[in-house]
């Protein structure tokens, strides 16, 4: 099995018990995968999320998210998983 393959379903196991505002957040990411700081607030702020840094602080530490400079991107196994499996392979997987 893929190495990338056995780190996104460990992700993917620790993003199914997320809250309705981290799942929104974390599919935030999945569909754009890297955002500016500044944007990303914005815009998570606009579909509702109360507190986004926070949100986001928690998601990195879970793995989920990883921060670069002044940006945040999708973790990078959960990326290969994305181009390979495609966003719907991982709709799927959250819903299960």
């Amino acid at each position: 099995m893929e190495e990338y393959l056995v780190e996104a379903s460990k992700l993917l196991d620790k993003a199914r018990g997320l809250t309705v505002e981290e799942k929104r957040v974390f599919m935030y990411f999945v569909e754009n995968i890297s955002v500016g700081e500044i944007r990303a607030v914005k815009e998570l702020k606009q579909l509702g999320v109360n507190n986004p840094q926070t949100v986001i602080r928690k998601l990195t530490n879970m793995g989920l998210l990883e921060e670069g400079d002044e940006c945040y991107n999708l973790a990078k196994p959960l990326r290969a998983y994305l181009a390979r499996r495609g966003k719907a392979s991982i709709m799927k997987e959250l819903s299960s």
